[in-house]
């Protein structure tokens, strides 16, 4: 097997190859840096650029990035498959399904060791503690509680107390989040599953240490319903579920969040929002995260192998550089040196800096 980052074999000699994992919080953001690294030299892209393309879960691209390798064709392919996965994939050299070509369309995929992965999560808060991988931290995300259409109005916060009581029991009555006791029907807890950062923060920050019980929603027998999930859902299967199934409560990112009814279905978290005013896909005001009021949030993190090729290592800082660029004005994340306050573990003590 050709190593990615290294000179391919004598029919494609020129040609480097880095392939890219991990957490699909970033994903529009990396799309948007890996763009910007090869600028006019970018010669083809699976999928092709379009609205919503950045939301993709695998791309690859094909061109040229002069700045860091010359004349030498360069493809990069990105499976964003969960911050779990992506240290799961570097530290266990484990295969991972990208798009083959970057020919717009071929959906023919390749299974290929990961160079570099994105995560939400420190790597001591993983079962992939060895080897330990070279870490740079870049960005914060929040991570919201966003209830379905179809819940009730009246549902607007949830606390840490709550969330506890509905990981453990898996649905309660939406009286238990209003205080309407009217309010009589069940409310679904709905997860992501375990490759995902998203649920490690959650669990982590509310302090909930057992095996949780959620829900899928699905159609049996023409008929609609909840039945209990074993596995989890990815992000964009919560972010589709919320918006047509019966009443339930899951978590998301900014990217995602805000396909849920326009982001109006985004609730309070002990009594704040990680922004102030109405959320957007364009420019929210992160104050309460960067002041360290609203705590539920992971630190973005690049990892790569201790043992990288220096193309990898070019390449990771050169990615960096563009990321850095592009989070002054994300709507979705928020650029580490902006940030007042730190931790040291996903639901650590948030002080200042």
């Amino acid at each position: 097997m050709i190593t990615a980052g290294l000179l391919l074999s004598s029919s494609a000699w020129a040609q480097i190859q880095i392939n890219i994992s991990g957490a699909v919080a970033f994903r529009d953001t990396s799309y948007r840096a890996i763009r910007s690294l090869y600028g006019a030299n970018l010669s083809s892209q699976n999928p092709a650029d379009a609205p919503g393309t950045e939301n993709q879960l695998k791309v690859t691209w094909a061109g040229t990035i002069p700045t860091l390798f010359g004349a030498q064709t360069v493809t990069i392919r990105a499976y964003y498959n969960g911050a779990n996965a992506g240290i799961q994939d570097l530290t266990q050299n484990r295969n991972v399904s990208y798009l083959t070509a970057s020919t717009p369309g071929d959906t023919n995929t390749v299974n290929l060791q990961s160079d570099v992965a994105y995560s939400s999560v420190f790597q001591q808060s993983t079962a992939f503690l060895t080897p330990v991988l070279d870490d740079i931290r870049f960005g914060v995300t929040p991570v919201h509680f966003v209830k379905s259409t179809t819940a009730p109005a009246g549902l607007t916060n949830i606390t840490s107390q709550q969330f506890r009581t509905l990981a453990a029991n898996g649905a309660l009555p939406g009286w238990f989040f209003t205080g309407n006791t009217n309010d009589t029907g069940l409310i679904y807890y709905v997860s992501r599953d375990p490759s995902a950062g998203q649920r490690t923060i959650v669990q982590k920050e509310n302090g909930f240490t057992a095996n949780p019980i959620f829900y899928t929603w699905v159609t049996n027998a023409g008929l609609p319903q909840f039945v209990v999930d074993s596995t989890g859902r990815t992000s964009t299967q919560i972010r589709d579920l919320l918006n047509v199934a019966g009443p339930a409560i899951s978590y998301l990112t900014g990217v995602d969040a805000i396909n849920v009814n326009g982001g109006a279905n985004i609730l309070s978290f002990n009594g704040v929002k990680a922004f102030l005013g109405a959320y957007n896909s364009i420019s929210n005001n992160p104050l309460p995260v960067v002041a360290g009021q609203y705590s539920q949030w992971g630190y973005e993190h690049l990892f790569i192998r201790t043992t990288a090729s220096q193309n990898i290592r070019n390449f990771r800082n050169a990615l960096l550089a563009k990321i850095q660029i592009d989070l002054q004005t994300s709507a979705y994340s928020v650029p580490i040196n902006k940030v007042l306050v730190e931790r040291t573990a996903e639901g650590g003590p948030v002080s200042p800096q």
